[in-house]
């Protein structure tokens, strides 16, 4: 929350004040980094061994979160993937815009960070199989799906590095982390939080499911349209991105 709070005050500050600055610009930029390394920790609780119950009392160890190898090889994944992330998309803005001095700098970028992605998250996958061993391997059992996750990487960074079709290399990446989360997803079942908490004791009685259920469902019917809407006027205008507008 704090994060968010200092990214939209010093967004605001930015885009409207009187005088730009370069504080205001890092430290937007530096919380866009840190909220979804923040937000990675959650992963690493999930795989248990952080989070102790004695005699009825539920206890965070500190000091065995943040000296856990897993916890900032996840840390270092998030960041890292979110910088690839946006050097592809940004690498397709760019070409959408005909800006060749931009293109050539994010697609330079987006190459970059392709191998810190990969090598980040080789890493956490070999500490999460010293971490929770029976995630890793419900994780390799779905190897297709890691496959799949690669075979879209790979081609992402084929048509990146060949200066074709940005707009289907940044659909790979997305795709390959679908996947690769997909996979994650599906080898923590039946865990929310291990060993703790199941997805079957964590269920909700029959009212309340089919009022998360129809929540869910009218959040889509809100987010998908609003989505497309901000695609057409912004993303796929021509003309606003190319500044003419």
């Amino acid at each position: 929350m704090i994060l968010l709070a200092i990214r939209g005050s010093f967004y605001a500050f930015e885009n409207y004040g009187s005088k730009e600055s370069l504080l205001y610009l890092f430290l937007y930029g530096a919380t866009g980094l840190l909220i979804p390394a923040s937000l990675s920790v959650a992963l690493t609780l999930s795989e248990g061994g952080f989070i102790v119950e004695e005699n009825g009392v539920v206890s965070l160890e500190y000091l065995t979160l943040f000296t856990s190898p897993l916890s900032w090889s996840i840390v270092g994944l998030a960041i890292v993937s979110v910088l690839f992330i946006s050097g592809t998309f940004l690498t397709f803005y760019a070409s959408r815009a005909g800006d060749k001095s931009a293109l050539k700098l994010m697609r330079t970028y987006a190459l970059f960070w392709s191998t810190p992605t990969i090598i980040a998250a080789l890493t956490a996958f070999i500490f999460l199989g010293q971490h929770n061993e029976r995630h890793f391997d419900n994780m390799m059992d779905l190897w297709w799906l890691l496959a799949l996750s690669v075979g879209f990487f790979m081609l992402a960074m084929w048509l990146l590095y060949n200066e074709r079709r940005y707009g289907l290399a940044f659909i790979s990446v997305m795709l390959q982390f679908f996947c690769a989360f997909f996979a994650y997803g599906i080898g923590h079942y039946p865990y929310i939080l291990d060993p703790y908490i199941t997805i079957q004791g964590g269920a909700t009685n029959e009212s309340m499911g089919m009022a998360l259920v129809f929540a869910f469902i009218g959040g889509l019917c809100l987010l998908v349209p609003s989505l497309i809407l901000v695609f057409k006027l912004f993303l796929f205008d021509a003309d606003y991105v190319k500044g003419k507008k």
